[in-house]
Formats: C-alpha cells, structure tokens, sequence
C-alpha cells in the first residue's frame, strides 16, 4: 500500500494537486458549524440557526451542478477565482450583517447565496484525476486516496471552527471559513494542471451530464447510499443520549470516521481486477451488513466497536462511485458529473437524517439504523439490477491534459 501510495504521488503535479485541493475543500467540513454558531450567537435562535445551515447547503447543492457545466465550458481557474472571491466576499459580509443583529430573514437570505457560490473545488479534482493518474490502478488508487481523505476534512473543520469560535468568535470562525476558501483555492487554480484543464475538444461540450443514462441511474444508488450515512450520523447521537451519556456521541461520530479511513486504506491496498460494477454493488451490501448489528446494541460498550464497523465500507463505497462517475461522464462533462455526485449524497445524507430523526423520536435509535440499512440495500438491489448500464465495460476513459510551456508539478 505503502509503494502504490508513493508511486501516486511521484506523479508531476499529483502532489500539488492533493494539497491544495484538501486545503481548498476543507471548509466544506466547517461550513456549517461556523455559520450555525455565528447565527445562534446573534439571535440566540437554533431555529434561524439550522435555517441559515439548511439554507447554505442547499444552495450550495442546487448550485454545484451549473457551475461545474461552467467549469466544463470555459475551464477551471476562470470558474474557481471568482467563485470562491465571490464566496469570501459573501462570508465577511455574513459574519458583519450577524454581529450587527440583521433580520433572521436576511440573514438566511445572505447564507443561501454564500452556500451558492462555493468553488467547485472536489469536482474540480476528481475531474483532474484521470489526467494524471493515466493507468487503471493508479487511478483507481487516487479514487481510494481521495474519498479516505474526505473523512480528514470532516473530522479536522469542525475541530477548527470550534477552536477558533472559542478562542476568538464564531465570527472569526466565519473569517477563517473565506480565508481558506480563498487561499486553498488561489493554491489549487494557479497549477498549470489545473489551468491548462479542459472538459472536452475545444473545452466545450453541448451536452447535459446527466445526458448518460447510466450515470443517472447511478447517481440514484449514491442518493440511496448516502441514506445510511445521514441515518447513522443521527442514530449514534441518538444512541448515546438514549443511555445516558450525551458525551460519548462525539467519540461514536468520530470511530465511524475511523472505520471509514481504515476501510479506505485497507480498500487501496488492494490490487482490483474484477469488473467494477460488482464490487460496487458488494460494498453496498457490505455497508448494510456493517450497521445492522447496531439495531440490536444495548450497550455502549459494543456501540463504540461497532460504530468502526459500521463506517469500514464508506470509503470503498466513494471510491467506487467515484470512478463509476468518471467511466460513466459524457465526455466534456466531467466536473459537472462529479458535482452531481456530490448533490445526490448531500440529498440522500439530508433524507437518512430527516427520516432518522422523526422515527427515533418514536422508536429509538435502533429507528435510524433500520433506515440507513434499508437505504443502502435498496442501493445494491437498484445497482445489482442494472448493472449493464453504471458497470463499465471497459476501462475508466482517460485523456491525457496536454501541458504548454508549462511544468505539471508548479
């Protein structure tokens, strides 16, 4: 794993790649905390608090898909500058407008458009993949790498909002939001990889993606899968209140982050050389095997063991979508396929936790477990089932980015 690790990253530009784009989206994993703790502060609401978080989120979800078109249209660093300049600029006036006790409604308003221009900056680097990592196992790996990583970026954000609103203010927590918004992406769209980038033959492509039929139907199984995730992220809480410790369910959130590294890892160690769409179809089942067992947990004792093995598919499970994406993108429409991957887990995880909730309400955390497990099943019955059309026959596409003048790795 080790060697295959090293080889990736000895690729020109790969390197610079995977740095500035963990930097780039990790606000992604404080986005919501800063904006929920900014508003609560100010109006002392968590009601307008989670209006203002719903609102940034789905905006930023409506969003992402058009701006990756963009991108695949006129290319990356003319989309990511003035997006995430635009998305700061937003952020700074939303941390004044809340310290200065502006009315809830034009509080949400300001949040819904922050949350509409973020940089497409994941998109962005999956699309940027297949131009570096020109081999299958390569790519394959970067796929592992990439989706291990996004668990680094949800457990690190909130660390730092935290912090920072604690030390300083939610509103410095805000600051701290647009500067790395900002920064992470001047550093990510000023690589020649990713100005030199093109979606298609002359940058330009007519087609919608979601103009495949088999991406569509993909993209049904990651809404599906992204249940489970949004249910257990309520279940744990919800189990540790259940029995009386309201402070184990920070530890119970982050072991499920854990299994998802170690599944990650353990997923790239791995040479793969069956068909894709299989194994796909077999980390779903496998995640759905991982969190039934916490529908009978009468302990917390189990739960925290349990809740690493609940998260051990995760990863393999976006490693998998994400290479399914890009095997399945109409050509010319890459970011634009990725940004709708993004959008469907963002909608399947906001089901998994509104459906989660309402029935641990009625029926305990084992509720939420059910729903996850149901969801994530029925993403293995639907890819199982049409296979012939998300299962690439062939491998994943690859076209090579021409460099002019330049060199990959600045």
């Amino acid at each position: 794993m080790i060697c295959r690790y090293r080889a990736l990253l000895a690729v020109p530009g790969l390197r610079r790649l995977l740095v500035s784009s963990l930097v780039a989206r990790l606000p992604s994993g404080m986005y919501s905390l800063a904006v929920l703790l900014l508003v609560h502060a100010s109006t002392g609401s968590f009601l307008a608090a989670g209006l203002a978080v719903g609102a940034f989120t789905l905006a930023g979800a409506v969003a992402g898909p058009a701006l990756g078109a963009l991108v695949d249209r006129v290319g990356q660093t003319r989309v990511l500058l003035p997006v995430a300049a635009g998305q700061a600029s937003l952020l700074l006036a939303l941390a004044l407008l809340a310290r200065k006790g502006a009315p809830v409604a034009a509080i949400v308003g300001l949040a819904a458009l922050a949350g509409a221009m973020q940089p497409p900056i994941a998109g962005c680097t999956r699309a940027l993949w297949s131009r570096l990592a020109v081999e299958e196992e390569a790519l394959q790996t970067a796929y592992a790498l990439d989706a291990t990583s996004q668990e680094l970026i949800w457990t690190l954000g909130p660390l730092l909002i935290g912090a920072t609103a604690a030390l300083l203010s939610p509103a410095a927590a805000v600051g701290l939001c647009a500067l790395t918004t900002f920064g992470g992406t001047l550093l990510f769209a000023t690589s020649s990889v990713s100005r030199n980038w093109r979606g298609g033959p002359g940058g330009h492509s007519s087609k919608t993606a979601l103009a495949s039929p088999g991406l569509v139907v993909l993209l049904a199984t990651v809404l599906l899968a992204g249940v489970v995730i949004g249910a257990v992220e309520v279940g744990l809480p919800a189990l540790a209140v259940q029995h009386g410790s309201h402070w184990a369910a920070g530890p119970l959130l982050a072991l499920f982050s854990v299994g998802s590294m170690a599944g990650g890892l353990l997923y790239s160690a791995r040479t793969w050389s069956g068909p894709l769409g299989p194994r796909y179809t077999v980390t779903l089942f496998v995640m759905g095997a991982g969190v039934t067992p916490l529908l009978a947990v009468h302990s917390l004792i189990f739960a925290l063991p349990l809740s690493v093995l609940a998260g051990l598919a995760v990863a393999p499970i976006f490693a998998c979508q994400l290479a399914l994406v890009g095997a399945r993108a109409t050509p010319g429409t890459d970011t634009e396929a990725f940004t709708w991957h993004r959008t469907a887990t963002i909608a399947g995880m906001a089901a998994g936790s509104i459906l989660g909730g309402i029935l641990v309400s009625a029926h305990g955390a084992g509720a939420a477990f059910a729903v996850g497990t149901t969801g994530v099943v029925l993403a293995g019955i639907l890819a199982a089932l049409k296979r012939d059309l998300i299962d690439p026959s062939a491998a994943p596409r690859v076209r090579p980015i021409s460099f002019s003048n330049t060199s990959a790795s600045s």
